[in-house]
């Protein structure tokens, strides 16, 4: 889920901790391990989504920090965010009893939507590594990761939409379900400000930036 197919023990070791933080104050506010093996993917993947755009609309974040920050961290988020997805799959499947089969063959749209996502999810973990870089070259892998990262988002962003909004469209009065609302939110807007300026350059310049 990354330009960048190194991983860093550091960076792998500030997202656990990142994650942990993130789980101790949701039980601090009150939820269930459940709730908040669900939610800790989804921020991580929150940040994954909008590192990109934020380098677009703000480029000089990218020179102010060493190491090509904060670009090189999307791999460890987004290999931790399958970790957890995964424990969130298993959890939905422990509390049904291991009835894999039945929740398969029963399940409904917005959760096939969801399995579907982590699946993607899986290999683009299994391919974030230096291996997979070198076997399908810079450009295929970059390709295979940055489409893959947007179909797999959008899949679960259906999910989220289940989640949040109850029959017939009311707003969502839990805290976490507005905050889940806020980032798809927020992703769409960093996504579409960062495709206007980059097209305001080339309208400008004759060329895109030189991080197209």
């Amino acid at each position: 889920m990354t330009v960048d197919p190194f991983n860093r023990s550091k960076h792998h070791a500030a997202v656990v901790g990142i994650s942990l933080v993130m789980a101790a104050l949701l039980w601090m506010a009150g939820y269930a391990p459940p709730r908040i093996i669900a939610a800790v993917p989804w921020f991580l993947l929150f940040f994954v989504m909008v590192i990109g755009p934020l380098t677009k609309i703000w480029p000089p974040i990218t020179r102010q920090f060493s190491g090509n920050f904060p670009l090189n961290w999307r791999s460890e988020l987004g290999i931790w965010f399958v970790i957890w997805s995964l424990v969130h799959v298993l959890a939905v499947f422990e509390s049904m009893g291991w009835d894999v089969i039945g929740f398969v063959v029963g399940m409904s749209a917005w959760a096939f939507a969801a399995i579907v996502g982590v699946l993607i999810a899986v290999i683009l973990a299994l391919t974030s590594n230096n291996a997979a870089y070198q076997f399908m070259g810079p450009k295929a892998w970059k390709w295979h990761q940055s489409h893959g990262t947007y179909v797999m988002f959008w899949l679960l962003t259906v999910h989220i939409y289940d989640q949040v909004f109850t029959p017939g469209g009311a707003l969502p009065e839990d805290p976490l379900h507005l905050l889940y609302a806020a980032t798809v939110l927020a992703v769409v807007t960093l996504h579409v400000g960062a495709f206007i300026k980059v097209v305001r350059h080339y309208r400008e310049h004759g060329d895109y930036p030189g991080s197209i």
